[in-house]
């Protein structure tokens, strides 16, 4: 029996082997949110939502303050930026404590001032604080200072795309550098530039040393079109044809989500990049003339938010497929290159959108943001009304992109507990092993065999989906998931774990 195993698994092996090496099994990592805000658990998504303090409607921007940790939330139809302290956003459902755009929680008009908000899309908080929001049909850039601390319906301190807070007019005077026509993305850089993606003048603006401009400065320089006072745009190396989110790196990359061309755009050294300069690199398209959206590995479709992080992972929203696509060592990829992980979906050719949501389903993700202080990734997930938060630590495909062999046989306690109608079980491997895992009634009767097989040393995770062996639905109460793992190097006995799970309806 033992030679009949090691057998086995040399050949589940060099099938494994045979399958990568062709390209047939991509890495997925289809893991659960743990938090969740605009909702009060992972299945809720009401059509209907007026505002309060922690419901949303439509959210868009997100991003964390690096001094304080709080959260911001750009929630779009209620024409507001929300403010979580950085305790509050770590808790399911809780209520923002302050309110910019509007005077209070529960109004939601749209207003052309220093302290109104009509469309506010994309928003990001630089390493001083300050929070910029790009107010889309304002045609305009708002900065607030000190925006972790400010009340609610307080002022902005300057505006860009605009020579004043009253006016909204796009490309008022005619397109410039000093004009706006639907900004779309803001990021702020190391060095203080910001970048601003306009997705109707098809370009991004450079303002070097950002938090210094008076209000309607002009940008210091220009991507995706050839100067400040053409909008024509393209399928070429150096043109857009809409420009969404943009994000900086630490090696001085910018990144575009360029998306009625499905694809991501690389300027290297761009802060130096003459004003016009051909983009670097492409994602999403093998070359820098076709735009064919696609469901794939390489393929996007209407990408919108881009972010990437401390470990030079690109975070690429791939709206239209829902999903969020991860390129590991995003600098040195290939046009056209392979995501390495795929969120929101099992795999990278499936488009699931699950009604009632769970916690591992996406609906038109918008932009994104990580902690990378707490390797926290969070995501606005648009029409779901909701904010999702993933721990980056649970993934090792995401978090550090190699698998990270555990020390222990564990059977991690299922998410989220009580339940309805799907949880996800984590369970984790030291070595080779023959793996069993079973939920079972509270009588020990068998409800659903989950697992049943050899598997490789690693994390790994399984979702119930509150069904039975016959596929029938199970009634609520208290069940058991039960994991027996048996070494596959015949050293060592099997190893018993089991967990409390609760099936609420």
């Amino acid at each position: 029996m033992k030679h009949f195993r090691i057998l086995l698994v040399m050949m589940a092996l060099l099938s494994a082997l045979t399958l990568v090496m062709y390209g047939q099994v991509p890495l997925t990592t289809n893991m659960p949110a743990v938090g969740v805000l605009g909702q009060t658990d992972f299945v809720t998504s009401p059509s209907t939502v007026l505002p309060t303090a922690s419901v949303l409607n439509t959210p868009k921007g997100i991003a964390v303050d690096p001094t304080t940790g709080k959260l911001f939330v750009a929630d779009y139809e209620n024409r507001r930026v929300l403010r979580w302290s950085s305790a509050d956003k770590l808790v399911n459902g809780a209520a923002a404590e302050a309110v910019l755009g509007q005077p209070d929680f529960v109004t939601a008009t749209a207003g052309t001032s220093s302290s109104k908000l009509s469309r506010p899309y994309g928003i990001c908080v630089d390493a001083g604080g300050r929070l910029w929001v790009a107010d889309l049909t304002n045609n305009r850039v708002l900065r607030f200072d000190n925006a972790s601390t400010i009340a609610s319906g307080a002022a902005a301190n300057r505006v860009l795309g605009q020579a004043d807070f009253t006016t909204g007019t796009a490309n008022a005077g005619g397109i410039s550098a000093s004009t706006m026509w639907s900004p779309i993305g803001v990021f702020v850089d190391k060095e203080g530039r910001l970048w601003v993606a306009e997705r109707d003048n098809k370009r991004v603006l450079r303002f070097d040393n950002a938090a210094s401009k008076s209000n309607g400065d002009p940008a210091d320089g220009v991507l995706g079109e050839p100067n400040f006072t053409t909008n024509t745009g393209g399928l070429t190396a150096s043109l857009m044809t809409r420009a969404y989110g943009v994000t900086a790196d630490g090696g001085g990359r910018v990144w575009v989500g360029d998306r009625d061309n499905n694809r991501v755009l690389r300027f290297d050294s761009a802060a130096t990049k003459a004003d016009g300069a051909a983009a670097d690199g492409v994602l999403g398209q093998v070359d820098f003339v076709s735009a064919a959206f696609a469901r794939t590995q390489a393929g996007l479709e209407g990408p919108r938010g881009v972010f990437v992080d401390a470990l030079g992972k690109l975070y690429v929203s791939d709206e239209a497929n829902n999903r969020i696509m991860v390129y590991n060592d995003a600098a040195n990829k290939a046009n056209g290159a392979d995501a390495d992980v795929v969120l929101g979906q099992a795999d990278f050719v499936t488009k699931v959108t699950p009604n009632p949501p769970t916690a591992g389903s996406l609906n038109y993700p918008e932009f994104m943001w990580v902690d990378n202080d707490n390797r926290q990734l969070w995501i606005a997930d648009e029409y779901n009304n909701r904010i999702l938060r993933f721990d980056l630590g649970i993934s090792t495909g995401v978090n550090e992109g190699i698998a990270v062999i555990p020390e222990a046989f564990q059977l991690l306690n299922n998410y989220p507990n009580p339940f309805n109608p799907s949880t996800t079980i984590m369970y984790s491997l030291p070595q080779h092993s023959s793996v069993s895992i079973v939920v079972y009634s509270v009588l020990g009767q068998e409800i659903r065999s989950l697992v049943k097989g050899v598997e490789d040393a690693g994390s790994h995770q399984v979702v119930w989906n509150g069904r039975d062996n016959a596929g029938s639905q199970a009634s609520t109460g208290v069940y058991f998931v039960r994991m027996v793992a048996e070494p596959m190097s015949g050293h060592g006995q099997p190893v018993v774990r089991t967990n409390r799970m609760l099936l609420l309806k």
